[in-house]
């Protein structure tokens, strides 16, 4: 059977209202209708300059169990201002090729004045992919022919490695959104777990099927939302929903829950490859810088080690929880993520023979953490805690 759990405060839902065609989620792409080309203003936003007249997207597996995921956007121009949406740019993981991104389509659609529609093709040679950093990338899309009263119209589909990218659905955005929808459907026997995070004054629709592995979301008339002066973190207010794995039911296996609890997250980490085992990790060249605390007090050897990893490594700027090149490429290159680097940190006090755990972390930009739902996409990264006598020393080697 697949499944899709959804979690709303302590309580676990199961709806039966019936599920959307999968063949009809798309809204004629291309084809617009002569309400959009009136439009002059967002009713509901009516200070926006461009509005996002539908975002919908649709996620499925193939052969490979791969995440394919296919997306569909219109954008209307409504002021010279807003002619800053038309300048779009996808990100995607690049690292090992994890996420591909392909088939990116689009039109200029404007009115001509005289009862006519023109369409202007978004030619191949205005769409730019390039690596940024060792982890992502961007498509850029430079359309043509772009003024106050276009619409830009646009798809591409993703093709990920597997379900662990699976990231949250955002109905809102920087420009107001007439209708976000989304339909997910399940890799065969796994089960996902989502929680919405939304206003009380804004309906969300979910639509799961009964046991056909699919669930759909659609949120409509959602106004912008832009970083405000003294916002903490813009993350925590956007309407949303977060998915993360929560159980394997695969054939001839007993089913396998997972992260369904703090605890339960607490012992996937600690024998994850990319976190927990890298702990322990022997690093070859680190035995002289552990030898030279040997003589030294707990606060001293604490305050060398931690001097030595912020002095002699670099941080990349990628944030992550994880070492995904693991803690001995840290070493090797003196540079990392921020997984990496205290992971590393981690390893090194522990051989010390320090107290020290890897406390995960949600840092003041990346958004407040609620501990009702052990999502681990709620932290960004991850530090290093020492524990010294009476006192707790909270460490990032970044």
């Amino acid at each position: 059977m697949l499944k899709l759990l959804m979690v709303t405060l302590t309580v676990v839902l199961w709806f039966s209202y019936p599920l959307y065609a999968q063949e009809n989620i798309f809204s004629g792409f291309g084809n617009v209708s002569n309400e959009e080309i009136a439009l002059k203003q967002c009713s509901f936003d009516p200070e926006a300059e461009a509005v996002i007249l539908i975002h919908e997207a649709i996620s499925d597996y193939n052969d490979n169990s791969h995440l394919i995921t296919k997306h569909h956007i219109r954008i209307k121009i409504l002021t010279e201002n807003g002619i800053d949406a038309a300048n779009i740019k996808i990100p995607y993981w690049a690292k090992d090729e994890f996420e591909l991104i392909y088939n990116v389509k689009g039109f200029t659609i404007n009115a001509n004045g005289t009862g006519r529609i023109d369409k202007e093709k978004l030619d191949k040679s205005a769409i730019y992919f390039q690596k940024i950093s060792e982890n992502r990338g961007t498509v850029s899309l430079a359309f043509a022919a772009v003024k106050v009263g276009s619409i830009i119209d646009y798809t591409y589909e993703s093709d990920m490695k597997h379900y662990g990218g699976l990231d949250e659905w955002v109905f809102q955005h920087e420009y107001p959104v007439i209708m976000s929808k989304y339909l997910l459907n399940i890799l065969p026997n796994t089960e996902f777990a989502y929680r919405v995070n939304k206003r009380v004054d804004i309906p969300v629709i979910i639509k799961p099927g009964n046991e056909d592995g699919r669930i759909y979301f659609e949120m409509n008339n959602i106004p912008g939302l832009s970083e405000e002066p003294f916002m903490d973190a813009r993350r925590d207010y956007l309407q949303k929903v977060i998915f993360q794995l929560s159980g394997f039911n695969g054939r001839g296996f007993n089913k396998q829950e997972y992260m369904q609890s703090w605890n339960a997250v607490i012992r996937e980490l600690d024998t994850d490859t990319y976190f927990g085992n890298q702990v322990d990790k022997r690093i070859p060249g680190a035995g002289e810088l552990i030898r030279q605390t040997d003589n030294l007090g707990e606060e001293k050897k604490i305050k060398m080690i931690y001097d030595h990893v912020r002095k002699n490594f670099s941080w990349n700027h990628v944030y992550s929880k994880y070492a995904i090149d693991g803690v001995k490429s840290a070493w090797n290159k003196k540079s990392g993520s921020s997984g990496e680097l205290n992971l590393l940190l981690v390893n090194l006090l522990k051989d010390a023979g320090l107290d020290v755990y890897p406390v995960l972390v949600s840092e003041r930009f990346h958004g407040k953490v609620n501990t009702d739902y052990p999502f681990i996409d709620q932290f960004n990264t991850v530090f290093a805690c020492v524990i010294s006598g009476n006192k707790k020393y909270y460490l990032d080697a970044t």
